[in-house]
């Protein structure tokens, strides 16, 4: 399975926002899962949140 998290930079450091998991078992449905991933980074920006995508959480989030 394949996890992205979204991280933000702050004026604290780096923060997990949210995470997204996807099972790998088809091509297109994973094509789909990125295809999601890269609309929520947007729906974020536009909100005011600088996201970007992520292969690794913070430690705060991790211990959650």
């Amino acid at each position: 399975m394949k996890t992205v998290y979204l991280n933000m930079r702050t004026n604290q450091g780096v923060e997990t926002v949210d995470q997204f998991t996807a099972g790998i078992d088809a091509p297109e449905k994973y094509k789909e899962f990125r295809r999601y991933v890269n609309s929520m980074v947007s729906e974020y920006n536009m909100s005011g949140m600088s996201v970007y995508k992520s292969s690794r959480a913070t430690k705060e989030w991790r211990n959650n």
